[in-house]
């Protein structure tokens, strides 16, 4: 009798852990209205042999972007069967069927980490034709003679762009800081370096960035308005 006692326990305690882990692993919904930006940045702590997932609707012809930090390369994140590979340039497509997307994050190490997750879904341009992409406005960044460093303020149409042209040489090191005023999430920045598709580094408005160049040429750095007003920005770069 105390073994049949003992194996309904047992039994009936499976099913509960089994219960509680089903429920510990049905996916976080990633809401944006209700977060009120298109471009969330968060810090996700998971188990070790662990997977966190989450949810998120996205339309036809919406683009995502999509990043992940990693300081032990033990994490790996995936989007269906596509792989986003840990420090890297953030992983970009566009929609092409509006529906429930399913992120997860795993951590295949034996203690529990912390990884920073980034994703942005921007909005398709209404009434735009589908051939024609909106076009950056570009601005050439010229030092005065003899100095260093510069401070170019420029305004942003809405839901509009910059492409800041800095030329560097290999080894020197770039300073930049993009000073704004207001929402951090109103701003998002991208550097781009000569002959690269990819993205070299990518912030925010009022954090310093350092970055030593690593090839001679032309960089470019994106500064992307995400609202829909215009609004001002001010560069601060220093090259030495």
């Amino acid at each position: 009798m105390k073994s049949i006692t003992n194996k309904i326990i047992l039994n009936t305690l499976a099913l509960l852990l089994s219960g509680m882990a089903a429920l510990a692993q049905a996916p976080e919904r990633i809401d944006f209205a209700k977060e009120g930006s298109n471009s969330l940045v968060w810090e996700q702590k998971v188990p070790a042999g662990s997977t966190k997932a989450f949810v998120f609707y996205a339309k036809k012809g919406q683009k995502l972007t999509l990043g992940f930090v990693d300081d032990t390369n033990q994490g790996s994140m995936d989007l269906g069967k596509v792989s986003i590979e840990p420090n890297a340039a953030p992983y970009q497509s566009t929609i092409e069927v509006s529906k429930d997307y399913t992120l997860r994050v795993s951590n295949n190490g034996t203690k529990e980490t912390s990884y920073r997750i980034s994703i942005s879904l921007e909005g398709a341009a209404k009434n735009a034709p589908a051939n024609k992409a909106k076009t950056a406005k570009k601005d050439t960044v010229r030092f005065a003679k003899g100095a260093t460093s510069a401070a170019l303020t420029r305004t942003i149409a809405a839901s509009g762009s910059i492409d800041f042209i800095i030329h560097a040489k290999k080894g020197q090191k770039m300073d930049f800081t993009i000073g704004y005023d207001f929402e951090d999430s109103d701003v998002k920045g991208f550097l781009t370096e000569p002959g690269s598709q990819d993205i070299s580094l990518t912030t925010g408005p009022k954090a310093p960035n350092e970055f030593v160049v690593n090839s001679s040429g032309n960089h470019r750095l994106t500064v992307n308005n995400t609202t829909a007003k215009k609004i001002t920005i001010t560069l601060y770069l220093n090259i030495e």
